[in-house]
């Protein structure tokens, strides 16, 4: 059985997946951004005839074959289209941007990569970092879905305040990790309940007591992810990875 998911996954991993935000179920033919038909054309050397799946970043299974292939110009028409199923759990993250944007920048690509739903960005009292580059974070998720071979693409939302963030949400499960000496349960002990889930991961000085009051007031529950402190990135990663494996878990 794990040999035969082993060599599922290799075939799937040879596929090139390219992303366009335009195309749906009914396009029947469509011309490459010039970017992607240099790719095309000068690193993969594609040829008429060849076969090329696209997705749209919703779910979308959409292959084609190439009719014209040239530097600026690559031309593909459809011939067949498909919708995948969402398998992601349903988890958002909010997150206090760090000062690197490096560090930023990993963490959305290997959250992208596990199955992240989508991501927030919040400005907290300890906040490092005063505004994002959006456009940046998005095309770093695109890179990692066609890398990953996914048909999702997360959602990344722009900075906003905090409170605002706490007043606007009204998810029925909710938590939110902090390094305060609270009552906190594991989150390798979470019973996944309701989707989406989302959890709030604080800036490297963590949240404030009163943002934690807050949150609290607002129905989230505290949760610990062990005794180490963790780095912002690598809590919010830790969280990613571990409600992956609870939902495959507890879905058996």
């Amino acid at each position: 059985m794990i040999y035969h998911q082993l060599l599922i996954q290799e075939c799937h991993f040879k596929m090139s997946l390219f992303y366009n935000s335009k195309i749906h179920l009914e396009t029947d033919a469509f011309i490459f951004s010039p970017e992607e038909s240099k790719h095309i054309y000068k690193v993969l050397r594609k040829v008429p005839g060849d076969n090329i799946t696209v997705t749209n970043g919703k779910g979308l299974k959409w292959k084609g074959e190439l009719t014209q292939v040239g530097n600026k110009n690559t031309e593909v028409k459809k011939i067949e289209a498909t919708k995948t199923n969402d398998t992601r759990y349903g988890l958002e993250i909010a997150i206090a941007p760090t000062k690197s944007n490096d560090r930023m920048e990993w963490f959305i690509e290997k959250a992208t990569e596990i199955g992240i739903t989508k991501i927030h960005f919040i400005k907290t009292e300890n906040s490092e970092r005063k505004k994002i580059n959006l456009n940046r974070f998005q095309k770093i998720a695109i890179s990692a879905m066609k890398q990953s071979k996914q048909f999702y693409l997360p959602e990344i939302e722009d900075l906003i305040f905090y409170k605002k963030f706490l007043l606007k949400n009204s998810v029925h499960q909710k938590l939110i990790a902090h390094c305060d000496d609270l009552n906190k349960n594991h989150i390798a002990n979470l019973s996944l309940e309701f989707k989406p889930l989302i959890v709030l991961i604080g800036p490297e000085g963590d949240f404030s007591k009163n943002e934690i009051k807050a949150a609290i007031l607002k129905n989230y529950s505290p949760i610990s992810l062990g005794m180490q402190r963790l780095r912002t990135e690598t809590a919010a990663l830790y969280v990613t990875q571990t409600v992956s494996i609870l939902s495959y878990l507890q879905n058996k």
